[in-house]
C-alpha cells in the first residue's frame, strides 16, 4: 500500500484544494470524495458514491455531462486505462452521490478514480487530480483474525476491574514490504503501534457502537512502519464507552481483532492474524469506577509499572503470557465510515488557585470535552495525586464533577506528566490534591477532542450577543460529539438521546461536515430498533433503559429526512424507510380511536420515563411532579406522531412508493382533524394548556383550520411579546419547532426578539451568568454542557444569513437566499460549504441603502429575496437587476422582490426597506 502512503502526503493538502489545470473550459473539479470522505481506507460499501464540486469564474456555468474512470492502480488511471469502470460520457448535471457502477469490488481492493466534465457549451474539462479509496473486508468470512484478550485469572469477581492490557506480536520479514495494511477492531478502545510508533493521530478509537451488534473496524496503512528483519505489532487496549453493551467480564477485559496483509516487492503475500500466538501484559492504567451513567470515573495510572520499550521488536517478552481466544461475543464487523476522534484544539488554563483545604484548582477558562495533560514536579515515588473535574462550582464551593476523576501514582522521576488515554472528561475546573510543589499555569494543557469533522459555516453580524450565541452553541455541539454519536451530556450520561439530538441535528449539519457522522449514527439507530415491534428505543446505542418518548424515538424518521435535505442522500432514505414503516406501524398499535395514548416504552417498567413531552421549559423540572400537565403532554405526543406521519408521506413519495405516500397523507389528514377536535379550546383559541409550545406545534403541523390560524398565531405572538415580555416559554422541542415555524412564516422578528435577551429565560441569560457552553436548563440547573437548547444554532445561517435548502432540490442543488432583516441588525454575513460548494450571503444597511453580496456555487441556482416592495430600483452591479446577466425577475412576495439567479457572484442594492407591521 505504498501508493496510499505516497498519496496521503499529498491528500491532506488536496482535501479541499484539489483542482484540475484549466482546459478549454474554465471548469475545475475540487473536493473529490467517496462516501463523503477524502481518500478513505477500508470502506465496506460495495457500491460507493462519488461526489465533487465545481468552480468557474463565469456566471451561469454548469455541468452538462461527466465521465468517471476507476482503476486498480494510479498508473493505469493516468494512462486512461480504467480496469474497473469507465462510465463513458454521461449527459447529466449531477456531481454528487453518483454510484459506482463498474466491476464487482472485492475485499482489500484499491480503487483510483478521476473525473472530467463538460460545461454548458459542451466543452470538456481536463481530468481531475486522481483520488482513491480502498475496500475493507466485505464478508464476515473474510475475517480470519480471532477475538483475543488477556488471559486473566478467573479467581476474581467478574466485575473486578483489571488493569488495561498490552498485547504484542513479533514476526520477521525478508525485506521491507511494498504494501502493508491492517484491519483492526476492539470491543473498547485501542492504540496501535508498529515498531514502537503509534500509527495514527486518532484517539479513543474506534467510534462508539453497540459491541454486541456491530464492531467497527478501521484500516491503517502501515507500509512505512515495517522494516526488513524483526517487527512488532502492539496494541494498548482500553475499556469501551459503556459497560451496558457487553457482559461485564468482557467489558473489563476488552478484546481485539485484527489482520495484517503484507505484500513484498516480488508480490509475495504474508498475513499476520490475531490468534493464540500473541502475548499480553498488564499496563500501568486501571480504570476507575463502573463505566456507566454517573460513574464514568477516569483512570488510575501507576507510573511505577511502566515498562520502557514494551512495543519494540527487540523487547524481551519471554515473561509475558499468552492471550486467550474470546468466543463469547461475535458481532457483525462493519467499517467505521465516519471521521475518527482527534485532538482538535489546545486549551490553555487561565488561573491556578490554592484552596483552603490545601488542594489546587485550575481554571481552564471554558468548558470543553477531552483530556488534561498535567505536569508534576518534585514528587516522591509512590506519591498519589488525585484530580477531580467539574463543569460548575456551586455557591458553597462544591464542584459538580459527576464522579469525573483521575489518579496518578508517581515513580522516581523528578518531573512526570499525566494525561488520560482511554477515557475523557467534560470540565472547566480541575481540583488537584496530593501535590508536593504548587502547580504553575504552564503545568496544565487541555486537549479538546471530538469527531474530526470540519466546520462548514461562518456567521457574524452587528449584534455581539447573537455572535456569542452562535459561537457558544457550536462549541457546545463539538463538546457533545466525541465518538460518532451525539450525547445529551458528555460527563453524566454520555448517551445518544434521540430527543435531544432530534433538535440539534440541523445545528450540526448547518455548521459542520456531519454527513458521514450522521450516516454512521443512523446505522446505530437501525441496529437498535426492535424488529418484532418496530419500536425505536430512546438512545442509540442503547446500553440500558433511558427516558424519553415518541419525540426521542422518532429521530428514526426525522434524522434521515434531514440528511436527505442537506446532502441529497437518497440512499439514506432507502435504508431507513423499512424502519420508518415499522415505527409508524408501532405507534398505531398504541392508539385509541386513532389518537396516540400514553404507553410504557419497551425498556421501561412504568410511565414515569416513557411518554415525555416538551423537555424542561422555563419553570419546569425533570421530576415527574415538575413536568408539564399530562393533557398537554398527550397533545404534544400526538402532534409529534402527526409530524412523523407527514415526513413518512414525503419520504414514500420521493422513493416512488405512491400507495404508501397516499396512505400516510390520508392518515395525517385524519390525525389533524382528530387532534384539533380533542385538544382545541374554542373559548380561548388555544390548544392544551395554551403555552407557546402548544400553539406552535398545531400551527407548524397544520392542525389549525385555515379560518382559525390568524387568531391562534395572534395568541402566540401575544404570549411572547406581552405575557412573557419578549421571552420564550418553551423547552427542548418547543424551541426547535418555534424557530422552524417563525422561519416558515417570515416571522424571524419574533425569534430575534426572544434571542436578543440577556434576562431569564434565554441564551443571553447564560452569558450574563458566566456560561462558556450551553446549559441543560434555562435556569442553569444540572449539566452545563448539554444538547437540550442547541436548536438555535442553525437559525443564524439559515434565517439571518438567509441560506435555506429547497426540499425539491436537496443537497442545495437549488436553494434560497432569503435574509431576515430583524431588530436592530445593520449587517450579517453567513456562508455554508454545501455538498455542491460554498454559498455566501453578506448584507448590510448603510444610510438608506441595502446591499446584498452573494456567492452561488457553480452548477447550482438560487432564488434570491431582496427586501423591497418595489423591484424596479433594485440593481445588480451597475445594471437594473432584471437586466443583469444570470438574473431573472420572478415576482414580488411578502414585501420582497424575488429573483432567480444562476451560479456566480452578485451584488444587489435596493433602497433600505421599511419593516412591515406584523
Amino acid at each position: 500500500m505504498k501508493f496510499i502512503a505516497a498519496l496521503l502526503l499529498i491528500s491532506v493538502g488536496l482535501s479541499f484544494q484539489s483542482r484540475t489545470v484549466f482546459a478549454e473550459n474554465d471548469l475545475t473539479m475540487n473536493n473529490l470524495r467517496c462516501e463523503y470522505l477524502v481518500n478513505p481506507l477500508g470502506i465496506d460499501v460495495v457500491k460507493p458514491r462519488l461526489s465533487w464540486t465545481l468552480h468557474s469564474d463565469q456566471r451561469g456555468q454548469t455541468q452538462t455531462a461527466y465521465q468517471i474512470m476507476v482503476a486498480t492502480t494510479e498508473q493505469s488511471l493516468k494512462k486512461n486505462q480504467p480496469d474497473l469502470w469507465d462510465s463513458g460520457k454521461v449527459d447529466s448535471d449531477r456531481s454528487i452521490q453518483i454510484e459506482y457502477n463498474g466491476k464487482e469490488l472485492t475485499s482489500k481492493m484499491a480503487c483510483w478514480w478521476k473525473v472530467r466534465v463538460w460545461d454548458k457549451d459542451h466543452l470538456p474539462s481536463s481530468w481531475s487530480t486522481p483520488a482513491f479509496w480502498t475496500m475493507g473486508l466485505l464478508q464476515q468470512s473474510h475475517w480470519q483474525g480471532q477475538w483475543i484478550s488477556a488471559d486473566l485469572p478467573n479467581d476474581k469477581p467478574k466485575d473486578f476491574i483489571w488493569p488495561l492490557p498490552w498485547l504484542r506480536k513479533t514476526f520477521t520479514l525478508d525485506e521491507k514490504p511494498n504494501d502493508a495494511s491492517i484491519n483492526i477492531s476492539a470491543l473498547g478502545y485501542y492504540e496501535l503501534y508498529v515498531n514502537g510508533k503509534k500509527v495514527d493521530d486518532y484517539v479513543l478509537t474506534p467510534a462508539v457502537s453497540d459491541y454486541s451488534k456491530r464492531a467497527l473496524y478501521l484500516t491503517h496503512d502501515i507500509s512505512k512502519h515495517l522494516v526488513k528483519g524483526k517487527n512488532c505489532i502492539a496494541v494498548w487496549l482500553g475499556r469501551g464507552w459503556n459497560k451496558g453493551v457487553l457482559p461485564i467480564e468482557i467489558y473489563n477485559n476488552p478484546p481485539v481483532r485484527a489482520q495484517v496483509d503484507i505484500t513484498s516487492t516480488t508480490g509475495q503475500k504474508t498475513r499476520i492474524l490475531t490468534d493464540k500466538s500473541w502475548k499480553y501484559h498488564t499496563s500501568p492504567i486501571t480504570p476507575l469506577d463502573l463505566g456507566s451513567t454517573w460513574h464514568y470515573g477516569g483512570e488510575r495510572y501507576d507510573a511505577r509499572l511502566e515498562i520502557p520499550d514494551w512495543n519494540l521488536a527487540d523487547f524481551d517478552d519471554s515473561t509475558w503470557k499468552s492471550v486467550r481466544i474470546m468466543n463469547t461475543v461475535n458481532p457483525i464487523m462493519a467499517a467505521q465510515m465516519a471521521q475518527p476522534n482527534r485532538i482538535t484544539e489546545i486549551i490553555l488554563p487561565t488561573s491556578v488557585e490554592k484552596l483552603e483545604n490545601g488542594a489546587y484548582q485550575i481554571d481552564m477558562g471554558r468548558n470543553f470535552s477531552g483530556w488534561l495533560k498535567f505536569r508534576i514536579r518534585n514528587g516522591n515515588p509512590g506519591q498519589q495525586i488525585k484530580l477531580e473535574y467539574g463543569d460548575k462550582i456551586f455557591p458553597d464551593s462544591r464542584l459538580q464533577s459527576y464522579s469525573q476523576r483521575d489518579e496518578f501514582i508517581l515513580n522516581d522521576q523528578q518531573t512526570q506528566t499525566f494525561c488520560s488515554r482511554f477515557n475523557y472528561h467534560a470540565f472547566r475546573w480541575v481540583r488537584i490534591t496530593g501535590l508536593t510543589a504548587p502547580p504553575e499555569l504552564t503545568d496544565a494543557v487541555g486537549y479538546f477532542i471530538h469527531t474530526d469533522y470540519e466546520p462548514v459555516s461562518e456567521f457574524e453580524c452587528s449584534n455581539d450577543l447573537l455572535n456569542w450565541i452562535y459561537r457558544t452553541v457550536n462549541w457546545t455541539y463539538r463538546c457533545l460529539t466525541l465518538g460518532g454519536y451525539v450525547v445529551d451530556c458528555p460527563h453524566r450520561e454520555r448517551l445518544g438521546y434521540g430527543g435531544d439530538s432530534g433538535t440539534s441535528m440541523e445545528t450540526g449539519m448547518t455548521n459542520f461536515n456531519t454527513a458521514p457522522f450522521y450516516t454512521k449514527w443512523l446505522a446505530d439507530w437501525r441496529a437498535v430498533q426492535n424488529q418484532s415491534t418496530g419500536e425505536f428505543p430512546h438512545t442509540a446505542p442503547a446500553p440500558y433503559k433511558a427516558g424519553g418518548g415518541p419525540a426521542w424515538s422518532g429521530i428514526g424518521v426525522t434524522l434521515p429526512w434531514e440528511v436527505y435535505r442537506k446532502y441529497g442522500d437518497l440512499r439514506i432514505l432507502e435504508l431507513s424507510y423499512p424502519g420508518i414503516q415499522k415505527w409508524i406501524a408501532f405507534l398505531q398499535t398504541e392508539t385509541k380511536d386513532n389518537l396516540l395514548e400514553p404507553y410504557i416504552a419497551g425498556d421501561q417498567e412504568t410511565l414515569e420515563w416513557s411518554f415525555l413531552g416538551d423537555w424542561v421549559p422555563p419553570g419546569r423540572g425533570q421530576g415527574q411532579n415538575d413536568r408539564v400537565d399530562d393533557h398537554s403532554t398527550l397533545f404534544f405526543n400526538n402532534c409529534y406522531y402527526l409530524y412523523n406521519v407527514q415526513l413518512a408521506a414525503k419520504i414514500a413519495a420521493i422513493l416512488a412508493k405512491q400507495n404508501d405516500a397516499d396512505d400516510y397523507r390520508k392518515k395525517a389528514q385524519l390525525l389533524q382533524r382528530l387532534i384539533h377536535q380533542r385538544f382545541y379550546n374554542p373559548d380561548k383559541n388555544t390548544y392544551a394548556n395554551g403555552d407557546q409550545t402548544y400553539l406552535v406545534m398545531p400551527l407548524l403541523f397544520d392542525v389549525v383550520p385555515d379560518d382559525l390560524r390568524s387568531q391562534v398565531m395572534k395568541n402566540l405572538e401575544n404570549d411572547i411579546l406581552i405575557k412573557h415580555k419578549g421571552h420564550l416559554n418553551t423547552g427542548m422541542h418547543g424551541t426547535y419547532f418555534m424557530i422552524k415555524l417563525f422561519s416558515q412564516l417570515n416571522r424571524d422578528d419574533l425569534t430575534f426578539e426572544m434571542t436578543n435577551k440577556t434576562t431569564y429565560p434565554g441564551w443571553g441569560f447564560m452569558l450574563e451568568n458566566g456560561a462558556t457552553s450551553i446549559w441543560e436548563e434555562w435556569n442553569g440547573n444540572n449539566s452545563q454542557i448539554h444538547d437540550t437548547l442547541l436548536s438555535i444554532g442553525s437559525w443564524f445561517v439559515n434565517s439571518l444569513g438567509g441560506i435555506q435548502p429547497d426540499d425539491n432540490h436537496p443537497g442545495f442543488k437549488h436553494f434560497f437566499i432569503k435574509p431576515a432583516l430583524v431588530g436592530n441588525l445593520s449587517s450579517a454575513h453567513a456562508s455554508y460549504n454545501s455538498i455542491h460548494g460554498k454559498i455566501s450571503s453578506r448584507w448590510n444597511i448603510t444610510n438608506d441603502q441595502f446591499t446584498l453580496n452573494i456567492q452561488i456555487p457553480t452548477n447550482t441556482t438560487a432564488t434570491v429575496y431582496i427586501p423591497t416592495s418595489n423591484p424596479a430600483p433594485v440593481t445588480e452591479g451597475a445594471l437594473p437587476a432584471a437586466q443583469a446577466d444570470g438574473v431573472n425577475f420572478l415576482r414580488t412576495e411578502n414585501n420582497a422582490a424575488v429573483f432567480h439567479v444562476a451560479s456566480g457572484t452578485y451584488s444587489f442594492t435596493a433602497k433600505t426597506p421599511t419593516k412591515p407591521d406584523k
